[in-house]
């Protein structure tokens, strides 16, 4: 396994320690993800010396893929002996991640990473490890900045693999993460470090091993610090994202529990940062769930035009809805089922439409619902009634004379900011002559009820 004679004092200058990038004490235990490979070797070794300083209590697993046969006995065989060399508790499960991967449609890659991820937190709940290490390298994170290259990945891609992140059960560390891959060699053999490896690693049909194997050496070829300077720019490019996090921060201050931005606030901001504000309010309000950048353009656009009570839909039964000089993202109000269109006359006492579940009653006198339960008196004077009063469902081309002018029902309930669920459940009054009033919308000119004739019935609409 390793040379007693020749072991480092330290790990290597690259080592970052666990308590540096979690924030927990020194001698907080440490779950390593253990594959066997030079990295996760030469890291197991430099953990071993941190915690024997810093008194860590460590841990080690290995989860067999399933996936090559004696060869993955064999890797496993060796994780459980290095670990033992090295006085290192070990866990390690066997799994059928072909099988998993059929049944769940997921590819082979995603479905290893997903049940490995799982398997660690489940460890981490049951022994109380709230750090998590894995052995990623500067070459990880060179080929993960070009994979999201490839991609169109915005700035948070190009910032490559992060060094600590949250996880199930606690943090995500990655300690050696600005080691080169020939580094990680070099140091497994000054310390007499053996290692597997997968055969799996050469196999250029998944993405990953191309870009490994075949375009991180040509960049090596043009420079042969390429994988270095990468990651000194996905650094770089960490910081600039930090910065763009805390203006989102100060962006999503303000918002209400509705989540509403103001339009002129949002159109006048920069994209970068509205970006990021987008994706959070949609992740707080969709329950965690994340947003493409062809969904966040779509919002941005929305909010440009500007148009009253227009809308996009989102992924997850969510949409973005513009209402009173503000965006929402919020979940979809359930629409209301279209009724067939109805004409029903109207006479002295209740009359119920069931068509829109509601009551429109005629009398001298009633018993008024709150206005803000959705009811509402309509004072029409009924000696300017010409004929029959009816009840009709709304049709295109409505129009109402108010204020001297024939008006859109349709414009002047977008002026109104009448809601779209309530709209199409309001009826309109009207008599052989055209339309004489609209709940919440106004009464025909000449036809509002004036306070000199008191004896005159009364409409009182409601809403349920």
């Amino acid at each position: 396994m390793y040379s007693k004679d020749n072991i480092s004092p330290a790990p290597a200058k690259e080592f970052k320690p666990p308590h540096v990038l979690s924030g927990m004490a020194v001698d907080a235990p440490i779950l390593l993800g253990l594959s066997g490979g030079a990295d996760s070797t030469a890291l197991l070794h430099m953990l071993s010396l941190y915690a024997k300083k810093g008194g860590a209590r460590l841990y080690a697993a290995h989860l067999n893929h399933g996936i090559r046969g004696k060869e993955a006995d064999r890797d496993e065989r060796f994780c459980k002996e290095l670990a033992a060399s090295l006085g290192v508790e070990f866990f390690s499960r066997r799994v059928n991640i072909p099988l998993i991967a059929s049944e769940t449609g997921e590819s082979i890659e995603t479905a290893a990473r997903r049940v490995r991820y799982e398997y660690f937190a489940s460890l981490m709940k049951e022994h109380g490890i709230n750090i998590l290490a894995t052995a990623h390298n500067a070459d990880d994170n060179l080929e993960t900045i070009l994979f999201n290259l490839s991609r169109g990945a915005g700035l948070n891609g190009l910032c490559g693999i992060p060094e600590c992140r949250p996880c199930e059960g606690g943090t995500v560390i990655r300690p050696i993460l600005g080691m080169e891959k020939r580094e990680i060699l070099e140091y497994c053999v000054a310390n007499g470090l053996s290692y597997v490896t997968d055969s799996t690693n050469t196999d250029t049909d998944y993405t990953r091993n191309k870009i490994r194997g075949e375009i991180i050496p040509i960049l090596r070829q043009i420079n042969t610090g390429a994988v270095k300077n990468a990651y000194r720019t996905s650094c770089i490019l960490k910081e600039d994202s930090l910065c763009l996090e805390s203006l989102a921060d100060w962006f999503t201050d303000e918002l209400g529990r509705d989540g509403a931005i103001e339009l002129e606030k949002l159109c006048g901001s920069p994209a970068s940062v509205v970006n990021r504000a987008l994706i959070r309010i949609y992740s707080e309000f969709s329950g965690g769930k994340t947003l493409e950048t062809v969904h966040i353009e779509a919002i941005r656009s929305l909010a440009q035009s500007g148009v009253p009570h227009s809308s996009v839909s989102l992924p997850n039964g969510m949409e973005a809805l513009v209402e009173n000089k503000k965006l929402y993202i919020k979940k979809k109000t359930p629409q209301a089922k279209s009724s067939l269109p109805y004409s029903i006359p109207l006479s002295e006492g209740s009359n119920f439409i069931s068509q829109t579940n509601c009551e429109i009653f005629i009398g001298n006198s009633h018993n008024a619902k709150n206005i803000y339960k959705k009811s509402i008196q309509l004072a029409i004077d009924f000696d300017k009634i010409n004929g029959e009063l009816y009840a009709k469902s709304r049709s295109a081309g409505d129009k109402i004379k108010i204020n001297g002018m024939n008006k859109s029902l349709k414009k002047l309930m977008c002026d109104l900011k009448i809601p779209l669920e309530i709209r199409n459940r309001l009826p309109v009054i009207y008599d052989d002559v055209g339309i004489v009033a609209v709940p919440f919308v106004g009464i025909r000119d000449g036809a509002k009820l004036s306070t000199a004739n008191t004896n005159t019935k009364n409409i009182y609409f409601y809403l349920f």
